[in-house]
């Protein structure tokens, strides 16, 4: 085993797993003063307040295995003995808060436009902009808040909730982007700042079967 530090190390860390899920699973052993998310690797390293409060926890799961949300977490101790900024940076860069998120949608068995995205996340604050793509890992979108705040709100309640009962799944992350660059107001990006930006085809239609799916399920 890894010489004990305060720093633990989170391995088999889903999309579906968030922030708020890791702290409930390591308060009960002390105050835990830093976390960060590695998406990329399904992973996350996290900072008790002292290595007595690292120890308990490992000691602990040792004799119970570890599960969120149905799925087994592996943990140990980090080879950090402290997460400082430039660690933080680093590892985290991709979950820097920002009022820009970058949404994947997993699962996705029904068609998803920008109105029903600007459904989900609007309870949350006012959503300036939103831009949907398709790109290797699947349907994603970035979604533009007015303040950093609401961005923050949103990721927090929404991340590894359902769209509809158990599909269409949203992973998200905080966006690198500063502002995002809308032209047309149409089912696949809008401008909420500026209604009067045309449609990307004049008449165009929205795809068959978009908003046919029933009442939203957040799950």
């Amino acid at each position: 085993m890894a010489e004990s530090s305060k720093v633990v190390h989170v391995r088999n860390v889903g999309h579906e797993i968030s922030e708020n899920d890791l702290l409930q699973l390591f308060q009960p052993f002390g105050v835990i003063t830093k976390l960060v998310m590695l998406r990329a690797k399904n992973q996350a390293l996290l900072q008790m307040q002292d290595v007595s409060s690292a120890v308990s926890a490992l000691q602990f799961f040792t004799n119970v295995q570890p599960t969120i949300r149905g799925r087994n977490v592996y943990v140990q101790f980090s080879s950090h003995q402290e997460l400082t900024t430039i660690e933080q940076n680093i590892h985290g860069r991709e979950d820097e808060p920002n009022r820009i998120l970058l949404v994947t949608i997993h699962h996705m068995l029904y068609p998803i436009t920008v109105d029903v995205l600007h459904q989900v996340f609007s309870p949350y604050g006012f959503v300036e902009k939103l831009v949907t793509f398709q790109k290797s890992a699947g349907f994603q979108a970035l979604i533009q808040y007015q303040v950093q705040q609401c961005a923050a709100s949103a990721r927090t309640a929404l991340q590894g909730r359902n769209i509809y009962d158990g599909c269409c799944q949203l992973d998200i992350q905080f966006s690198n982007l500063e502002e995002l660059q809308v032209n047309y107001n149409n089912d696949r990006s809008r401008d909420y700042t500026n209604p009067n930006l045309p449609a990307e085809q004049k008449g165009r239609s929205s795809h068959p079967g978009y908003g046919d799916t029933g009442g939203m399920c957040l799950t």
